[in-house]
């Protein structure tokens, strides 16, 4: 057989191999698209039972106790849901807290964190994200859309408890990347607490498809992302919480679990590092999961949480 035949079934051997590993890898990326927009979402009542079982939460005064009212607001894909939880000691209205809710979840996670913020006197904002709990729409994009959402909700608790309210931002996970999105947004944010966020969402994307497929990052998030931008909307390229952090003065209290599987630490220490108020902080929580740490040493994150909060009102309270 002449060379250049075994050439020519050599090179379409690749060629064949090649575009069947692109077939692959697009059908990956729609999975991995799937996982991240639409995926089964906990309700309201799972949640709650989850929380019960397995962090030991107890709803007793959620359910007796606080002042509670609900509210709506428009959103990009329709209503956002939640309630406002009323300090019952009145002891300061110009404080204010609103806690956003990591993916699959909703407001019901937000619970034992709205605790910690209420001993401290201020007022509470908690609501699920688009496409989760009660409020409307059907996809979720980890941040891109959210952080209108939340320039809503903060829209909505400046007109409930005033423009010069202290107003701090809470959020887990996906929260926590919509929290520090939300800095790009607006500038009436006082403070920042994110806890596991990841710092860009093309290199988040790609760490996890290569944890969770073994396979090379390229071509499968570029395949995700194109997809999203046609179905969504949404482009990853748009979601860099380390650029919002960089350009921002706020300051910022990031916590990680160290043994977060999901999102690694690096995300956090990186954007720390990029934080330009002096008073923000980097706390790494030992043993902890992805979005563990509260669980794994509930007395030391509401240390973290009350220390932070005392520094940066002392220093409001000087300006």
């Amino acid at each position: 057989m002449e060379w250049y035949f075994i050439l020519l079934i050599v090179l379409g051997g690749v060629a064949f191999a090649v575009g069947q590993y692109l077939i692959f890898a697009a059908v990956v990326a729609k999975k991995c698209l799937q996982a991240a927009t639409t995926p089964v979402a906990h309700t309201l009542e799972e949640a709650r039972a989850f929380q019960a079982e397995y962090e030991d939460m107890d709803f007793d005064d959620y359910d007796n106790v606080w002042r509670k009212q609900p509210f709506e607001t428009e959103g990009k894909q329709g209503k956002i849901r939640g309630e406002v939880i009323f300090n019952n000691g009145e002891a300061n209205r110009a404080k204010v807290a609103i806690i956003c809710h990591g993916h699959t979840w909703n407001r019901v996670n937000s619970v034992k964190y709205a605790r910690i913020f209420l001993y401290r006197g201020y007022n509470v904002v908690i609501y699920d994200h688009a496409y989760f709990g009660l409020s409307d729409g059907k996809f979720t994009t980890l941040g891109y859309y959210e952080r209108s959402d939340l320039s809503a909700v903060v829209d909505y608790a400046r007109r409930l408890f005033g423009k010069e309210a202290f107003l701090v931002l809470h959020g887990e996970s996906m929260g926590a990347v919509t929290v520090l999105c939300e800095l790009s947004v607006r500038d009436d944010i006082d403070a920042v607490i994110a806890d596991c966020a990841f710092s860009d969402t093309k290199g988040y994307f790609g760490e996890l498809c290569s944890k969770s497929t073994h396979l090379p990052a390229f071509p499968i998030v570029d395949f995700s992302n194109s997809m999203s931008k046609r179905k969504f909307g949404y482009d990853f390229a748009a979601v860099k919480p380390i650029e919002d952090v960089r350009g921002s003065d706020v300051p910022i209290c990031f916590i990680h679990g160290e043994s977060d599987r999901f999102i690694s630490t690096h995300h956090s220490q990186d954007m720390y590092r990029q934080a330009q108020n002096p008073l923000s902080e980097l706390h790494l929580f030992p043993h902890a999961g992805h979005a563990r740490s509260f669980h794994s040493d509930r007395e030391a994150y509401i240390g973290v949480v009350n220390e932070f909060l005392d520094k940066v009102e002392r220093a409001a309270s000087h300006n």
